[in-house]
């Protein structure tokens, strides 16, 4: 019985080894890199317009679609595409039940846009409502040209490589 043992444990032993063979072939390892750098020509702005009262007298409040329309007919008139600007929140909670209980509720809402010249954009605040936007931030950078930049640099690279 011992023997049978030693025998099945020494069997299963050699097919571990003959599980592991050494590749033979020959084999090159290459590297190469390539960099370069671009200026952006795309910027995404998020601009955020919130409600507010007109002369500090909470009657008369200047309403979240106002201030939308002036964006919407600044961007326009900046000649940016409709499609470039689109809203990315809207913060208030509970909208419609809070506004009917609490007239003094202050909508917001933030949109973000994209521009390729930033003089476009400067027009844009010129003509809205100093009061009505809330904050306006960069909050990304882009490239239009980026997938044709990639392959000449994977080629640039392969060429290093040589």
């Amino acid at each position: 019985m011992k023997k049978l043992l030693t025998l099945a444990f020494v069997a299963i032993l050699s097919l571990n080894s003959f599980a592991q063979t050494a590749d033979l072939r020959r084999k090159i390892h290459v590297s190469g890199s390539s960099e370069t750098e671009v200026t952006p020509d795309i910027i995404y702005i998020g601009i955020s317009l919130k409600e507010y009262f007109k002369d500090n007298n909470s009657k008369k409040k200047v309403d979240i679609t106002t201030l939308e329309t002036e964006l919407y007919n600044a961007v326009l008139k900046a000649g940016i595409a409709k499609e470039d600007l689109t809203v990315n929140n809207v913060s208030s909670y509970n909208y419609a039940t809070e506004k009917k209980k609490n007239p003094d509720f202050l909508a917001s809402k933030q949109y973000r846009l994209k521009v390729s010249d930033l003089n476009k954009f400067n027009a844009i605040l010129e003509s809205l409502d100093a009061k009505g936007v809330a904050n306006t931030n960069v909050e990304s950078y882009d490239y239009s040209k980026i997938e044709s930049l990639k392959k000449d640099l994977k080629v640039k690279a392969l060429l290093a490589a040589k």
